[in-house]
């Protein structure tokens, strides 16, 4: 493992519950779910709601050392780190809503947020609130979760707005049958016709309950690097278990170690600075764009690309990295009890994620070409 030597109470956590959440890993495979006693604890610690300001019982995390706990937690777990990413991101969405409906969710030590991306899902405005429609997909989380975050449009003028309501009020469909991040327990989830007051209404046009800088980035680009910072631990810890396995294995039909083949050594090489130059890309881009927020009043459009870059090359870069390493392990990388195979298919689910789409370097290309910039949902 690599450390810069930086430390923060966001990291100190993480590296407290690194033993808990390693051991804890082959429970949450095969139960698709982080267990009880794991959740148990992580709430308590007041993991789920690190990025909610202290003003409303939550552990008021800066971006950078959120990131920066996010690898540790990976390096131990790879759906772990996702739900507790997933969370406590989702979560800030909740400063949107009106005072005392946030009091009441963080009033409860045992609040966890879960979410989806929508598919086709609208609030017809009603008397005192809204009748709300709506199919959300890939709900990370959702078995620890006791309330629902679900984006959604207006129907009577097409604004996205943010519904809030229980669990309870929900109801899930089981389809998380996938080769990576299995504990995740991404259910996706729907509601019919439900009434949901005012009260429990994002509107994101207005300014949020607290100031700080975090509430300038955009939601999406929050996700964006935390999702790199994920896949920064997930290929520490595949390469890691490769370099271990390197230094006895002889490959078959060879003389000598895996360690000492100059081709190897030439992809681990790769896989190394590949890893580093993104660990550094992104870290230095959060901070960079954290300290510049302190003195501004709103993002401006270089910082959002600046971001979007840092999060989706994480994502990918590590992704490379970690393949590497895999080539490297051979044919002993291939079974379930060796750690990569795990690391390697976690990561293929990660990097499959709308964060990590080819898509956004023609974003960031228009962008340097001189295109006007042009804001969306993942920017």
């Amino acid at each position: 493992m690599i450390d810069s030597g930086h430390q923060s109470p966001a990291r100190a956590i993480a590296e407290r519950f690194r033993e808990h959440i390693a051991a804890s890993a082959d429970e949450t495979e095969q139960a698709r779910a982080l267990p009880n006693g794991l959740v148990r604890a992580l709430r308590t610690a007041g993991v789920f709601r690190q990025l909610i300001p202290t003003a409303f019982d939550g552990l008021g995390v800066e971006l950078p050392d959120f990131v920066r706990a996010l690898q540790c937690y990976a390096e131990a777990d790879a759906s772990t780190a996702w739900c507790i990413s997933q969370g406590a991101v989702i979560a800030t969405t909740s400063m949107w809503l009106p005072e005392p409906s946030a009091r009441v969710i963080w009033s409860d030590p045992d609040s966890v947020v879960a979410n989806g991306p929508p598919r086709k899902c609208e609030a017809a405005p009603q008397a005192g609130g809204y009748r709300v429609t709506g199919h959300w997909g890939f709900s990370s989380g959702s078995a620890h979760a006791n309330w629902m975050h679900g984006a959604l449009r207006r129907t009577s003028d097409n604004v996205w707005m943010g519904a809030y309501f229980p669990k309870s009020a929900a109801e899930f469909e089981d389809n998380w049958q996938v080769a990576g991040l299995k504990g995740t327990s991404s259910l996706e989830f729907r509601v019919q016709d439900l009434p949901v007051s005012e009260d429990w209404m994002c509107d994101f046009r207005q300014a949020p309950l607290d100031d700080g800088s975090l509430y300038r980035i955009p939601v999406a680009l929050v996700f964006a690097v935390s999702f790199g910072a994920v896949a920064l631990g997930v290929a520490r810890a595949g390469m890691d278990a490769a370099l271990e396995l390197a230094q006895g294995k002889v490959p078959g039909y060879r003389s000598g170690t895996v360690k000492d083949d100059p081709d190897m050594q030439k992809m681990i090489g790769e896989a190394e600075m590949r890893w580093r130059a993104a660990r550094a890309f992104l870290f230095e881009t959060v901070e960079q764009v954290w300290a510049d927020l302190a003195g501004q009043e709103a993002i401006l459009d270089s910082q959002r690309i600046d971001l979007r870059m840092a999060g989706t090359n994480a994502i990918n870069d590590a992704a490379t990295s970690l393949d590497l390493a895999y080539k490297v392990a051979g044919s002993s990388a291939i079974y379930q009890t060796n750690p990569l195979q795990r690391r390697f298919q976690d990561m293929h689910v990660i990097s499959q994620h709308v964060q990590g789409r080819p898509a956004h370097y023609g974003v960031v290309g228009r962008y340097f070409l001189g295109h006007p910039f042009k804001p969306g949902p993942m920017i």
